[in-house]
């Protein structure tokens, strides 16, 4: 007898339809611009993400299943995959691709909400902001291919500790998750997503020339964070940091919520946002002497990063910083915040 799973596909729908609709209205509750492409491009992340692990945790399961023995497998095989980065060359071009989608729309729909006028000029996106883009789009695919490996090597370790038979593997492979990739998935995708919404905000701070402050402004949830919660009202200038002081005491300089130098203790299921605070004389400026404003700022962060990078090869002697494994995403930061500020001359 065939049965008609019409009825469950739809069933299954309507709830992910409700699921998407019920994130789209906490989102614009909260204060997100273009809520609803935001969950699209959450979804879209999350089956790429999917997809990405899926493929790579079925290659090793099938060559678990090939091997002669556990202990010939982490001796002659696990070598090899465990230094391969099939996984993080796939993760990198997907957060590539996608992150620089993200960033250039929600930087347009930012801008579009604080001065509509100003968004027709919204092309380009500043320097650092690519920088960005490809440097955390690496070093994200580089965390997240390490962390498979380690959970794959843990569970190795425990089959040659126990001395399990290689079906013995093949079943806790089945049983410990490895292969649901579901909520690992959906969890990095709404976090990165919401991430590049941050980052995105600020650039638009930075194309703006009416924004002159921003301000922390906290997003209160289910489970809020005292320490966000704290950090609710701060205001510094619009390209300069945040202090945070973490949950776990240490205090942490950010550009805006979901900064990449925080843990994901401080990160995930974060809905913190940023308000822009004007600058009153530039209230009276004109379309065009706001659409030149623009153009001679984001010129100037350009020029200070074109010299920074300069400065950054004539020291290291590196001439693609964001294409050099040595270059951290950590290091990266930290120099060019350094140079900013006039502590590396």
């Amino acid at each position: 007898m065939q049965l008609d799973t019409k009825p469950l596909i739809d069933a299954i729908d309507k709830l992910i339809a409700k699921a998407d609709d019920d994130l789209k209205d906490s989102l614009e509750a909260e204060g997100y611009v273009a809520a609803s492409e935001l969950v699209k491009n959450i979804n879209k992340l999350e089956e790429a993400i999917d997809e990405a692990l899926d493929a790579d945790s079925l290659e090793f399961l099938e060559r678990i299943e090939a091997a002669t023995g556990v202990s010939d497998f982490i001796s002659d095989v696990w070598p090899g995959i465990k230094d391969a980065d099939d996984l993080e060359k796939a993760l990198r071009k997907i957060f590539r691709k996608q992150f620089d989608d993200m960033f250039r729309e929600f930087t347009y729909q930012w801008v579009l909400a604080e001065d509509p006028v100003l968004a027709a000029e919204v092309e380009e996106i500043t320097k650092p902001a690519e920088a960005f883009i490809q440097g955390w789009s690496g070093e994200l695919a580089r965390i997240m291919n390490l962390n498979t490996k380690d959970t794959m090597e843990c569970l190795l370790l425990k089959a040659q500790e126990k001395k399990w038979s290689i079906e013995e593997l093949s079943e806790a492979i089945g049983n410990s998750g490895i292969r649901e990739h579901g909520y690992r998935s959906r969890r990095v995708a709404l976090t990165e997503s919401l991430r590049v919404e941050s980052y995105a905000q600020q650039e638009s701070m930075i194309q703006n020339p009416l924004a002159y402050k921003k301000k922390w402004k906290h997003v209160m949830s289910a489970h809020p964070r005292e320490n966000h919660m704290a950090m609710d009202g701060q205001e510094v200038l619009k390209r300069e940091m945040f202090t945070l002081t973490g949950k776990n005491g240490a205090t942490y300089m950010v550009l805006c919520p979901r900064d990449t130098s925080l843990p994901v203790e401080e990160t995930a299921n974060c809905h913190c946002l940023m308000e822009t605070i004007a600058d009153e004389n530039a209230l009276g400026m004109t379309a065009d002497e706001r659409a030149a404003a623009r153009k001679k700022y984001m010129d100037e962060v350009n020029a200070e990063y074109d010299a920074w990078e300069k400065k950054f090869k004539e020291d290291t002697g590196i001439e693609e910083p964001r294409d050099d494994p040595s270059v951290t995403w950590e290091i990266y930061n930290s120099y060019y915040e350094a140079y900013r500020k006039g502590e590396i001359a």
